[in-house]
């Protein structure tokens, strides 16, 4: 069975290569063009025929597969964005230089060059190992023992078509570096249901003592029955919160996790609208973080970073989130498209922190600016 997130990546790269295809026949004609546009056919089968058997490939042919098909993505999406001025410059060399010219202009090939060196830019910087990024919490209260506790923030692995297990295992390497005592999974583990068990035996690998996790929406969109089950089995040494905590000694001290659910909307999908989704994760909180003490250290998990608020007025004083890929896209630093009010990075609200992970695999694999990482959080008493 093909995974449906494979098909919603699938469908728009097939739409945008004809789109590509018939903006060259219409403004280039020149005997160069179509042999062109006859080589760009054949590429584009040859791509989509490798992407389609991608879940069934592994190892080096698995990964040089994924690469390829990471360079064609990008590649499309920059050859439609670039339509529109190349469009209005061959209008312009015809118009100036007549359609003699215009056949003999260069301008293909440098709109296909372009279109390629994007594709290639887009490929680097959505694989290779994650980056690591550090940073300091600080807690007033938080007890000696727990001064320098250092916990791994792992999200959005999405095993499946373009992050393979191979990856994942290779953060989990990374992370062992870094002699984290907590490694928490925020959700979005898996696309691929088939990859499941090996993505779980990955996780194990981790050098932490203790590892938590909590569901994201794509967990729940594969089979959330299939995927709790999974992780049950894997329990005491992986423990999946629903709604619920646990508790982790560390000398004289204890450290509340907290690990809330991801609100799905009615048709299975990711989108609530606020009322609704505030609502939902209310209610989350209100079962999530029940008998906690007062004097309690506490570290909330949650795959939507919008949980945060919540977190804080119930008594979190540091929460961990991923969801948002670092908004995929940045320009001087910032999201090109900010969805979430917390999109990556530390927040603080009063005197509750938050971090938002950009996340260490990939379901849409375009990456411009904005990294995968892994988060290693260390924790300062205040």
């Amino acid at each position: 069975m093909v995974p449906m997130i494979f098909l919603v990546v699938f469908v728009p790269s097939v739409v945008l290569t004809a789109v590509i295809g018939l903006f060259v026949v219409l403004t280039w004609s020149s005997a160069r063009s179509r042999r062109a546009l006859g080589l760009y056919w054949g590429a584009a089968l040859a791509v989509h025929l490798l992407w389609w058997r991608l879940p069934d490939l592994h190892g080096v042919l698995g990964g040089a597969g994924r690469w390829l098909t990471i360079v064609w993505i990008g590649a499309v999406i920059a050859g439609v964005l670039l339509i529109i001025p190349f469009a209005v410059a061959v209008i312009g060399q015809r118009f100036l230089a007549g359609r003699a010219a215009a056949r003999r202009s260069p301008l293909l090939a440098v709109y296909a060059g372009l279109s390629l060196a994007c594709g290639v830019g887009v490929a680097f910087g959505s694989t290779g190992a994650p980056r690591v990024r550090e940073a300091e919490v600080r807690i007033n209260g938080l007890p000696a023992a727990l001064d320098g506790l250092r916990i791994a923030n792992l999200g959005d692995a999405h095993i499946g078509p373009f992050s393979s297990v191979e990856d994942l295992a290779d953060a989990i390497e990374v992370i062992n570096g870094h002699q984290v005592e907590l490694l928490a999974m925020s959700g979005d583990l898996i696309d691929d249901l088939t990859q499941l068990e090996p993505a779980l035996d990955a996780l194990e690998r981790s050098a932490a003592r203790s590892i938590v996790a909590v569901l994201g929406n794509h967990d729940k969109m594969a089979n959330e029955k299939a995927v709790v089950d999974a992780y049950r089995r894997r329990a005491p040494r992986i423990d999946l919160l629903v709604n619920n905590s646990t508790v982790i000694a560390h000398g004289d001290a204890h450290l509340r996790i907290v690990g809330a659910d991801y609100p799905l909307n009615s048709d299975g999908g990711h989108m609530l609208p606020q009322p609704e989704q505030d609502a939902a994760m209310s209610a989350y909180a209100s079962k999530a973080f029940a008998g906690i003490e007062q004097e309690e250290i506490v570290v909330a998990l949650s795959h939507h970073p919008e949980f945060f608020p919540i977190a804080a007025a119930s008594g979190a004083q540091l929460t961990l989130a991923s969801h948002t890929h670092g908004g995929q896209v940045s320009l001087f630093g910032r999201p090109l498209i900010k969805a979430y009010d917390y999109v990556q990075g530390p927040f603080e609200n009063g005197g509750a922190s938050l971090d938002v992970s950009a996340g260490a695999g990939d379901w849409l694999p375009v990456r411009i600016f904005t990294p995968r990482e892994v988060v290693i959080i260390t924790l300062r008493q205040g």
